[in-house]
């Protein structure tokens, strides 16, 4: 006596994945798609729709925790965090913060969509005056994103651009170590490269400065390079505080 039983097998096709299963008794096998949780993991550049001409970059880590910068002629304008979740392509955030240039804090959510390594398009609720709605941004991934860094590819000095504000200046040793100013504060703490392999550095920096917001205030930072433009960011544990750099 033959026993025809089911074969469970993932199969992919057209790059879908799909789990199939086979049924040998009649030749026939059924499969159904594979719910996918891939992140938008990367570093994006793109715009936002605002009549500011506000340029959005965004690096989104394997953790899903994401940083969406908002900047404008290259002086920091606001900054979105949160850790996202994503299914097939969408992704969505019920607890992003955003932090403003001028100090303010806003809660609020975060929803997308994502091609692979190709393109992102994303609307939160958070908006910035004379902005009166929702924000949408944009993206194209960088493919820098999955090149290593090291330590000794920022190992110098880094000045911010003429007339970007704030005015910062960093400087890296070969040891990770790394200390600057921006405005008011001065900064130090150490980096190394992401466990990931991917074009990130983690890095811790404590602040200083009595006129410094961020006075006595220590917190994680990611770092990266592309196209010869250094960036800096970084939220605190509590999510109250948060720092941005850029410089070249």
């Amino acid at each position: 006596m033959l026993l025809s039983l089911p074969i469970l097998a993932a199969c992919g096709g057209g790059g879908d994945d799909q789990t199939c299963v086979s049924d040998l008794s009649n030749l026939t096998k059924s499969c159904t798609p594979v719910t996918s949780h891939a992140l938008p993991e990367g570093i994006w550049y793109g715009a936002v729709n605002s009549s500011q001409s506000i340029a959005a970059q965004t690096i989104v880590m394997e953790n899903g925790q994401y940083f969406s910068i908002y900047t404008q002629g290259g002086s920091f304008v606001w900054l979105i965090e949160g850790i996202m979740t994503a299914t097939d392509g969408t992704f969505t955030d019920t607890a992003t913060n955003g932090f403003h240039s001028l100090g303010a804090i806003r809660g609020g959510s975060l929803s997308g969509n994502f091609s692979a390594k190709s393109t992102l398009t994303a609307t939160t609720t958070l908006f910035v005056s004379p902005d009166t709605g929702p924000t949408n941004f944009n993206g194209n991934y960088n493919a820098t994103y999955d090149t290593p860094i090291a330590v000794a590819d920022v190992a110098r000095s880094w000045t911010s651009a003429s007339g970007v504000t704030p005015a910062s200046t960093i400087t890296f040793s070969a040891d990770g170590t790394a200390k600057g100013v921006q405005g008011a504060c001065t900064f130090s703490g150490s980096f190394r490269p992401r466990a990931s392999g991917k074009h990130l550095l983690d890095g811790t920096l404590a602040f200083t400065g009595a006129l410094c917001s961020l006075n006595n205030v220590s917190m994680p930072v990611e770092a990266t390079v592309v196209n010869g433009q250094l960036t800096v960011v970084g939220v605190t544990a509590q999510r109250d505080q948060a720092f941005y750099l850029s410089a070249q």
